[in-house]
């Protein structure tokens, strides 16, 4: 019997494991490549680790290749993680693979371990564990903290004193914990634990306080280097931030969509937010007829976390942000949000208990399953799509148009497009293939190392390409992404960019409220007012550009560098 039983597991255990891992295997078996999503990711949390691998193998001189060497080391989040060692041993895709595989299989082990305390069937065990792993695909480069919460909140049910063990897996867990991401979320584990606790008798206070202290230790200790770069340097750009509220109706309608993940149609992309659609949606629709306390109260958690964005975005909080100082301006609540896969989680192992799942599992399961497999190639479906309609063959005419159906959601003119030019035409070879959903895509490692030929030590600044590219490839800059750098810097860029926002409304309000990204703004090849006196005095000596530039402050170095049609290298003249 017991082989029985450990056999089924096992099977069920490689069934969902399998699920999971068509997230990598179908653009692996398609195309030879990994397929990411590129925003936030490539082109600036990935590029972060680059670096600090470089820096544990000792090439302590990597931290100035940012922003005119005006980045600290301490700036760097997730420098003291132990996960981060991971790009010191190996190359970065290599490193980030490893570590998005690492996230997601803890994620399903911590939910299926408290599924199974909290009485839940194998199969209910394994399915709910699978599409949290899905769920947080986006979110594995921060380390192990929302992964872990699972198993935060089985030790608290477990109602044991800590072992030796506990302590380790604790203290490794904090340590590899982001602070600005998830330090917010650590207090609604009491709500959590008090609400899936099965006799408030049984409550342990102590073991929560012990258990949170634990994690808090290590956790600062880990981002120590951000809290004193809090504390001594700036100050930062995030204190130059501006909010806009959001008109009180849309701000409504946007707590009613989050609340049943409804997504927004409106948008190109929605279709990534569909698998979410299909798992929470259905879930929140039954449990308000579930009759159910613990669920009642798990429902209002869920709504309290999605109101706190909704009366953060009211119009009397924003003036008051925009008018405080310190973390009270630049602390981001919404990053509470993160702690909803779980929740969801929890509500669909308290559902299967009550009288109404037994009336509706014909209808969830299905729709369960479905989002288990949309999440496995929703960020892959755009760069197949491409890849299936040669899209880089087509002329500029043709891309047009297909962008503009695309992006004005006129899908029936999309498909037709599709149709009258390709018919869908016989996959490329691997070797072929190229989409800036990939590393080998969109860091364009061949053509750089090239342009690393010819500027050697000096710095560059990027035109209509992504500046961190350049960085990746070893190539020093003085433009990029990032989440914490000087004020004063900022300041100094806006000089080299004043004119080309003047053309961009909407690039100049970007720039001013926020600034994440320090680019030079160009989209239009016809509309280029850098001033490179300015980028000159910021340590530039080069130009990589997409597109041909015609300027007496230039000498060109290559046109089209290395066969690239899209790849032009100048010199800034003295």
């Amino acid at each position: 019997m017991n082989y029985y039983l450990n056999n089924k597991k096992l099977n069920f255990h490689l069934i969902f494991l399998f699920i999971l891992s068509l997230y990598y295997l179908i653009p692996q078996i398609l195309f030879g490549q990994f397929i990411i999503k590129s925003h936030d990711l490539l082109d600036s949390e990935v590029v972060y680790n680059h670096i600090i691998g470089k820096i544990y193998r000792g090439e302590f001189e990597s931290i100035s290749f940012f922003l005119g060497g005006e980045i600290e080391w301490y700036f760097l989040r997730r420098i003291f993680q132990p996960l981060t060692l991971l790009y010191a041993f190996f190359n970065t895709e290599t490193a980030y693979w490893l570590t998005d595989i690492i996230i997601k299989t803890t994620c399903y082990i911590c939910l299926f371990k408290l599924s199974r305390k909290l009485k839940c069937s194998l199969f209910n065990s394994c399915l709910i564990a699978c599409l949290f792993a899905c769920s947080i695909d986006a979110w594995t480069h921060f380390g192990l903290g929302i992964s872990t919460f699972p198993y935060l909140i089985y030790l608290l049910i477990k109602n044991k004193n800590l072992q030796v063990k506990h302590y380790f897996i604790l203290s490794f867990i904090g340590l590899n914990t982001d602070l600005a991401n998830e330090v917010l979320i650590i207090p609604m584990l009491f709500f959590v634990y008090l609400i899936m606790c099965s006799n408030l008798q049984k409550y342990n206070f102590k073991l929560f306080i012990k258990i949170s202290s634990i994690l808090y230790l290590f956790i600062f200790l880990s981002n120590s280097n951000l809290i004193y770069a809090q504390l001594f340097e700036g100050p930062f750009h995030r204190e130059a931030f501006f909010y806009e509220s959001v008109d009180f109706n849309s701000n409504l309608i946007n707590l009613f969509k989050d609340f049943f993940s409804i997504p927004d149609f409106n948008q190109a992309y929605f279709f990534h937010m569909l698998p979410y659609t299909f798992f929470i949606f259905p879930i929140i629709l039954f449990s308000l007829f579930s009759k159910s306390k613990k669920i009642y109260l798990l429902l209002i958690i869920i709504f309290l976390t999605l109101f706190i964005n909704f009366v953060l975005d009211l119009e009397s909080i924003v003036s008051l942000k925009n008018n405080s100082q310190g973390l009270l301006k630049t602390i981001h609540w919404g990053y509470m949000k993160r702690l909803l896969p779980v929740l969801y989680g929890l509500l669909f192992i308290l559902i299967l208990k009550t009288d109404i799942f037994k009336k509706i599992k014909y209808l969830i399961y299905p729709l369960l399953f479905l989002s288990l497999i949309t999440f496995q190639v929703r960020i892959s479906a755009v760069p197949i799509t491409k890849q299936l309609i040669n899209f880089d063959n087509l002329n500029l005419e043709q891309k047009k148009n297909l962008r503009y159906y695309f992006h004005d959601r006129k899908y029936v003119l999309l498909f037709k497009e599709i149709k009258k030019i390709n018919k869908i035409k016989k996959i490329e070879t691997n070797n072929n293939f190229k989409s800036l959903y990939t590393f080998k895509g969109y860091y364009d490692y061949k053509n750089y190392k090239f342009i690393k030929s010819l500027v050697n030590k000096s710095r560059t600044i990027s035109i209509g390409l992504d500046p961190m590219v350049a960085v990746v490839n070893n190539i020093k800059v003085i433009d990029g992404y990032h989440n914490l750098y000087p004020l004063s810097y900022k300041l100094k860029f806006r000089k080299v960019i004043r004119e080309q926002l003047n053309y961009y409304p909407n690039y100049k309000k970007y720039y001013d409220n926020w600034g994440q990204r320090i680019y030079t703004f160009v989209t239009d090849p016809n509309v280029i007012n850098i001033n490179f006196n300015e980028a000159k005095a910021l340590g530039a000596d080069y130009v990589i550009s997409k597109y041909s530039i015609l300027n007496e402050k230039l000498q060109l170095i290559c046109e089209k560098c290395n066969d690239s049609p899209e790849l032009f290298l100048y010199k800034i003249k003295i």
